[in-house]
């Protein structure tokens, strides 16, 4: 079966969340380290999510879980009299993430064949707000604190495919994360793997076998435009019937 729609993460995949706020911890306090806060709080915003994810803390957003990780990592780091509009600001750096070398021309290749939305967990304000500071356009986008289940949960994935009115084995998920690639195939999605530019805290990036595992391997979004524009089916067709 062809495939007919591709679902992107796009927190480390698309955007580059690091440089965002290190730029922006910078302007706050000058003198390096940007950076390195920047990983540190990416690291406690998964945590958060997962412990959300599990039900082991309350439903919380993702505006919320940011914000909570900030607060966390300025502790650490001595900055707790940070005022709130500065750690606002911070969190509101990922509302204007760049994003990686080719990925908006590709993605706009890929749009005139296929479906093209994120399924994130990153709220909505995030995911639009850095597609449009990096100009990329979506056919929709799917967050997770709309749908109120963050992946890897099947249902989340299930749901995506729900809303795109698409059998799930017509699904392509696109991401740099192992593990939202396998959430995504346990419920019956395809899968291209893009290398990651910037490796997330805590996923497991060891190649055991990738080439076997995915169905498509990329080293960058040019080469994946490059597998998967011209594939299997026209997507104009198949939204109209």
């Amino acid at each position: 079966m062809a495939v007919r729609a591709l679902i992107f993460d796009i927190g480390g995949t698309v955007f580059d969340w690091n440089t965002a706020m290190a730029e922006s911890f910078d302007r706050l306090i000058p003198g390096g380290g940007g950076s390195s806060f920047a990983t540190q709080c990416r690291a406690e915003f998964l945590g958060l999510n997962a412990a959300v994810f599990r039900k082991v803390v309350p439903w919380m957003t993702a505006e919320q879980i940011l914000l909570a990780a900030i607060d966390r990592c300025c502790d650490r780091a001595g900055l707790s009299d940070l005022a709130a509009n500065d750690r606002n600001d911070l969190s509101r750096s990922w509302r204007r993430m760049p994003c990686w070398p080719g990925a908006r021309e590709a993605i706009a290749v890929l749009r005139k064949r296929y479906i093209v939305a994120p399924l994130t967990i990153l709220s909505w304000p995030m995911a639009v707000g850095s597609s449009r500071h990096s100009g990329i356009d979506w056919d929709s986008i799917l967050s997770c604190d709309v749908l109120g289940i963050y992946k890897p949960d099947p249902r989340c994935y299930q749901r995506a495919a729900e809303i795109l009115d698409c059998p799930a084995s017509d699904i392509m998920m696109v991401a740099s994360h192992p593990s939202d690639l396998r959430g995504a195939m346990a419920s019956g999605y395809r899968s291209a793997y893009v290398v990651p530019r910037l490796e997330d805290p805590g996923d497991d990036y060891r190649d055991t076998g990738f080439a076997a595992e995915f169905d498509v391997i990329a080293r960058d979004f040019s080469e994946l435009g490059e597998k998967l524009d011209g594939g299997e089916g026209s997507t104009a067709a198949w939204w109209r019937s």
